[in-house]
């Protein structure tokens, strides 16, 4: 089930905007909890309590805590959650570019151009949520979602899975995440085909990594959103900002 957060101080425009969604989403037979809130801060306090939200639809041109300020503070909470923006003004997608909002729907094209989204992004949701590498090993099965491999390196005759695990029973979602390491005696290449994904590329012999956690990159460095930096070869630097470049520009 959807967990979706709809936030704008016109009361009347968030009416439309929950009527808007809850008819696309009832059309998809997309089972869904609706939360509306005319107040920022009230949202973000919720998260901060440990309130979970797959997808987001924001308003930008709020007074006090602005749309574009609450999707960076709800980013650095929930990274996965997808946000779609509300606004007349297209020049903010710029200044979100690096939080990767999902889409930017014109207030005057609701109608229009909201229930196309919706699907996209419930669609996305949905691979997002059943993408997953199996790891076989002698008496033990395990699936790792996709979107929480951070990086994958080679150690000898071994790939190890670095990943990311915020689930916890009694974990808070505002403390830290943990991680786990997991080997698996296969080569990168081996891995690497059987991921089959666009969101994982070969930035060193050694290291595969998931685009969706990179944050930065250097003329040496790979920098990930956990601070872990990682060493990218300078054959495949050029080929490497130009696919990162599309990740960013296809999330947007």
């Amino acid at each position: 089930m959807l967990q979706i957060g709809i936030c704008d101080d016109e009361t009347l425009l968030l009416d439309e905007i929950k009527k808007i969604t809850e008819d696309c989403l009832q059309q998809q037979r997309t089972f869904s909890i609706l939360s509306a809130y005319t107040d920022g801060k009230e949202l973000f306090y919720d998260i901060q309590d440990g309130r979970h939200f797959d997808l987001l639809l924001l308003d930008i041109e709020m007074p006090g805590l602005s749309g574009m300020e609450l999707a960076k503070r709800i980013h650095e909470l929930l990274p996965d959650a997808l946000m779609l923006f509300v606004t007349a003004h297209y020049q903010y997608a710029v200044d979100a570019y690096e939080l990767h909002i999902f889409r930017y729907i014109p207030k005057n094209q609701l109608r229009e151009r909201l229930p196309h989204a919706l699907k996209d992004a419930v669609s996305l949701l949905e691979i997002q949520n059943t993408a997953s590498y199996v790891i076989s090993r002698q008496n033990h099965l395990e699936r790792i979602p996709l979107k929480k491999i951070l990086y994958i390196e080679k150690d000898g005759k071994n790939a190890v899975f670095h990943t990311a695990v915020t689930e916890k029973p009694g974990k808070s979602r505002t403390e830290p995440d943990t991680f786990q390491a997991r080997h698996v005696r296969k080569t990168l290449t081996e891995i690497f085909d059987e991921l089959n994904s666009e969101e994982f590329y070969f930035i060193e012999r050694g290291y595969i990594v998931n685009l969706r956690h990179v944050t930065e990159i250097s003329r040496t460095d790979c920098i990930l959103a956990d601070g872990t930096h990682l060493p990218i070869s300078q054959n495949r630097l050029s080929e490497f900002k130009k696919s990162l470049n599309r990740y960013w520009r296809d999330k947007v």
